[in-house]
């Protein structure tokens, strides 16, 4: 039996992006037939970054894409007041929880999870590690900056060419348009 880290390895060695939930455009951790700790596995080893680039969906892409996306996304310009200080703030610490920084920011409220997301849209930042773990196929996770996920890595070369390339075994020319517009 193959090891479904390797499965999740190989694939995105070929496709560098991967959505978590089911949709007709892009594969899925269960189309291809990964599994829930084996993507949090790789994303606390740095191998996968967590994002929600793709439609606000949560998605997950290799070490390499991350970089090839790097100098098209990370746009702080584009963030609201309340998601520059959360960025602020999760610069200024350890890697912490959405329930602690929910309580950091109260007033916030029910608001906090669009902030957090234009942070992940952004790849501004990223899934750090497990926080706490809910069922077998489920966690929360802390929460930290890409500069933090960065931090023990190697850099890699950054081709916006290479992420255009990627994409296109997957996404039409316009949808990769879209997703990698510069604003």
């Amino acid at each position: 039996m193959t090891d479904t880290k390797d499965l999740l390895r190989s694939y995105f060695a070929q496709n560098g992006i991967l959505l978590c939930n089911e949709n007709r455009e892009l594969p899925s951790l269960s189309s291809i037939g990964g599994k829930w700790n084996d993507i949090v596995a790789l994303m606390e080893s740095r191998e996968v970054f967590y994002s929600k680039l793709y439609k606000g969906q949560v998605t997950y892409l290799s070490r390499e894409f991350y970089y090839h996306l790097k100098p098209l996304r990370r746009r702080e310009r584009h963030l609201s007041r309340q998601a520059r200080e959360l960025l602020a703030l999760l610069r200024q610490t350890d890697p912490m929880g959405t329930e602690e920084l929910k309580r950091l920011f109260p007033l916030w409220g029910p608001h906090f999870g669009t902030y957090l997301e234009e942070l992940l849209r952004e790849l501004l930042v990223t899934a750090f590690r497990r926080d706490r773990t809910i069922s077998e196929s489920w966690c929360t996770f802390l929460w930290a900056p890409a500069e933090s996920w960065e931090a023990a890595l190697s850099p890699l070369p950054s081709s916006p060419a290479e992420a255009r390339r990627l994409l296109s075994s997957l996404l039409s020319e316009k949808q990769i348009d879209l997703l990698l517009k510069q604003e």
